[in-house]
């Protein structure tokens, strides 16, 4: 039996760093968004070992692609020794702050649940997600949402995010490990508490009727745009071009630009994917 799937891509259209807890992990609050920017993935069940392969030869097969560590995952918790073989199209540049990775590896876990008729609760779906990757929990269920903690803790939200948006790869990658273990708080804690409950509050309470281009900011610019200044001046690059809101999206290195009508938003790609380095992308997110 072959069962293929669809796994999106995401944005983040803020992000703020708002805490470190003594395991050394961050606490952030994050508006995530799923764009319709998606890899294919495709299932063959109950083979007799477990596979998996990627369509782009940089991204590593077997124990250390996060799609085979989710279905190991699963089916120890089920405490089956069944095996599955799965096959990524892939189409979301690696390394590139657009949750690729995650999102493959929560489409396994939500995939292989419903194969086997949901031995997993949510909450031990949910688990397992997080045991794997703190970006994972979002993708099981992917639409809008309000990410706090360490990225456990989901609020979604009813808010349309109608923008046309232009994602922008420059060919690199970037090292998520690196961008944390290097960035500095530079607020005081009073004031990271602060912008914590501010956000959480006026996103939980408001949703549908929030402005939220004005919120539009990425923490963890400073430290990537310092050590690779190329995406400074691509995020330059794309306000040039007539993007209202620009931003990096989680540690990057992809740039979002944000535009006001689709065709400014499909002239800007066209424009900047003359570049021989660049992937470019018009996307929308998902409703």
């Amino acid at each position: 039996m072959r069962v293929e799937c669809l796994s999106p891509a995401k944005i983040n259209l803020f992000l703020r760093i708002v805490g470190k807890r003594e395991n050394g992990y961050h606490e952030l609050v994050s508006l995530i968004c799923p764009i319709d920017l998606y890899d294919r993935m495709s299932f063959t069940f109950h083979t007799s070992s477990m596979m998996v392969t990627c369509s782009d030869p940089n991204i590593p097969d077997g124990h250390e692609n996060l799609a085979f560590q989710a279905a190991e995952k699963f089916f120890q918790a089920i405490g089956s020794d069944d095996s599955v073989s799965i096959e990524i199209e892939k189409k979301i540049p690696a390394g590139a702050g657009l949750g690729g990775g995650s999102s493959n590896a929560a489409v396994v876990l939500s995939t292989l649940n419903q194969q086997y008729q949901h031995p997993l609760s949510k909450e031990k779906l949910h688990q397992l997600a997080l045991s794997l990757g703190t970006d994972i929990p979002f993708f099981l269920s992917p639409q809008t949402t309000l990410v706090s903690g360490i990225g456990e803790c989901l609020h979604p939200l009813c808010l349309e995010i109608l923008k046309p948006m232009c994602i922008l790869y420059p060919g690199f990658p970037v090292s998520t490990s690196w961008v944390y273990k290097n960035y500095n708080f530079s607020l005081t804690r009073k004031n990271l508490a602060d912008i914590k409950t501010d956000l959480i509050s006026r996103y939980k309470k408001s949703q549908e009727k929030m402005d939220w281009l004005s919120d539009v900011a990425n923490d963890l610019e400073e430290i990537t745009f310092k050590r690779y200044p190329e995406l400074l001046e691509i995020k330059k690059e794309l306000t040039a071009q007539g993007a209202i809101r620009t931003l990096m999206s989680g540690s990057g290195s992809s740039l979002v630009g944000v535009f006001n009508h689709t065709a400014d938003c499909q002239k800007a790609c066209e424009n900047l994917n003359q570049h021989p380095s660049w992937r470019v992308f018009a996307c929308h997110v998902n409703k």
